[in-house]
């Protein structure tokens, strides 16, 4: 049985009333172009046994049949019933198509058919399943990799543990669960309990099943059910690709289930605002790298005044070249007052010795988390750019862009005002151009193109400030040979 929302076609299976398949619906995540039958399906685990949304009834007065088809119905079309039921109890699982994206909503009733009361408490379970070939686990892996896990909002934060740490460590939890779900990179599905009233404390528990499989379990409170009365449970089914919005929007009772931090950035506080003007400047260009270049940009700007002056002070630093030198001379045998005298010096000119630092420190947090954002953000998951890159998330197949980023980086630092320690920066030329585009070879080819763009525009600004101090202080006197 199907049920189909704007963005996801999910199959249903009478065996346990389960969620088999969830195949996104969205051009994007076609594996093939065209074939609306190829959409990712987002449900990682295929076999009958560990499909989402099973239930059980551990600690209970009743037991239902470890597995088994169950009745199912169609009374609309968008809804299937399941139903399942023993001499004690009947259960019933109710699915609706939900006008929203990626979701449907789940109600599980338990009826009492015996003459007594009885007491349950019901489990919903989870699987998630590694890809052995996305196990990853090294930073130089770290753009094809995805790691599955089982994550469980409880008590105010997302505890997430991957399926081979479940082997050295189980999950354990108790408290206010608001969520349950599989989790790998760019994709979730998710069990969000609406709220009960008055609040009860849920648990939340997960295990190794194989040596690439977890499961777990979000258990209610118990339950206790009158002879012929029946109790509900209501939650909603989130299932697709890890889009913040789509994630904050879902707010089951009007209580924000914080499905959000099921994105796991470095840096949220940057991360975020840096995804919302990624996608703010999509919006006007139409391209996701075409959008990272625009945020480069922007970025530049925002940072131009601080990095203008660092600049300048450089340039300043480079003209006391020689009387740094005659300091060195002078007092070469006295390293403190070598020092102080070397600080009176900055001290006159206006200079800040560590100035130089201001771009790479400015820049460093930025760096840091825009390289989470794309290694998490879906919404740059398989958008080309370039006509070579397919996926901006993943590594240049090609490595043109991180070859290309590396030569702009040596010219620009080629550039830079000659420090004193002339020969240590002639190593650094060579050394940091060469590291850093060892790095990008095997990180999101997205970071590449934000880091081509900026040292580009380094160079603009440096011609510029190359041009100030030229026009301000005429052209540099040549450097006084190294004294041996």
């Amino acid at each position: 049985m199907t049920l189909e929302t704007p963005a996801v076609t999910f199959e249903l299976s009478s065996y346990g009333g389960t969620l088999r398949r969830a195949r996104l619906r969205e051009e994007k995540f076609f594996l093939k172009k065209g074939d609306p039958s190829s959409g990712i399906n987002v449900v990682p685990t295929a076999e009958p046994e560990t499909a989402p949304l099973r239930v059980t009834f551990p600690e209970s007065d009743f037991e239902l049949p470890e597995a088994g088809v169950w009745h199912v119905e169609r009374p609309a079309p968008d809804t299937v019933v399941f139903r399942t039921e023993t001499d004690a109890v009947r259960v019933e699982k109710r699915y609706k198509a939900d006008p929203a994206r990626y979701r449907l909503r789940l109600d599980v009733q338990v009826e009492n058919r015996s003459a007594k009361s009885q007491d349950h408490h019901l489990a919903i379970h989870m699987f998630a399943r590694q890809d052995p070939g996305k196990k990853g686990g090294s930073f130089l892996t770290a753009a094809s990799d995805s790691i599955a896990q089982v994550v469980c909002h409880v008590n105010e934060k997302a505890e997430r543990r991957s399926v081979e740490d479940l082997a050295k460590e189980p999950l354990d939890k108790v408290g206010a669960v608001r969520w349950l779900g599989a989790d790998e990179k760019f994709f979730l599905v998710a069990a969000v309990p609406h709220p009960e009233t008055p609040p009860r404390e849920r648990t939340c528990a997960a295990r190794t099943r194989t040596v690439d499989t977890a499961a777990g379990a979000l258990t209610f409170a118990e339950r206790t059910v009158p002879p012929g009365a029946n109790t509900a449970y209501a939650v909603t089914v989130f299932a697709g690709p890890k889009v913040i919005s789509e994630l904050d929007d879902v707010q089951p009772g009007g209580q924000d289930a914080r499905l959000g931090e099921a994105v796991d950035v470095t840096l949220a506080v940057i991360s975020r605002p840096l995804l919302s003007l990624l996608k703010l400047f999509y919006r006007f260009a139409g391209n996701w790298g075409l959008a990272i270049i625009l945020l480069t940009v922007f970025v530049k700007a925002v940072t131009f005044y601080p990095t203008q002056r660092a600049l300048m002070s450089a340039k300043r630093m480079q003209r006391l070249a020689p009387k740094l030198s005659a300091i060195r001379r002078k007092f070469e045998n006295d390293r403190q007052r070598q020092g102080a005298e070397t600080m009176n010096l900055y001290k006159s000119h206006g200079v800040n010795p560590f100035g130089g630092c201001l771009p790479s420190l400015i820049q460093m947090p930025i760096w840091i988390a825009l390289y989470s954002t794309l290694m998490y953000a879906v919404e740059l998951h398989r958008s080309a750019f370039f006509g070579h890159i397919q996926d901006l998330t993943a590594k240049d197949p090609y490595f043109i862009t991180p070859l290309v980023m590396g030569a702009v980086m040596y010219v620009q630092m080629k550039m830079s005002p000659a420090s004193p320690d002339n020969q240590q920066q002639k190593m650094m030329q060579i050394m940091m151009p060469v590291m850093f585009t060892g790095f990008s070879l095997v990180l999101p080819s997205g970071l590449a193109v934000y880091m081509l763009t900026s040292y580009l525009i380094g160079i603009l600004q440096q011609l510029l400030v190359n041009h100030l101090d030229r026009k301000a202080h005429g052209t540099m006197p040549a450097a006084e040979p190294a004294a041996r």
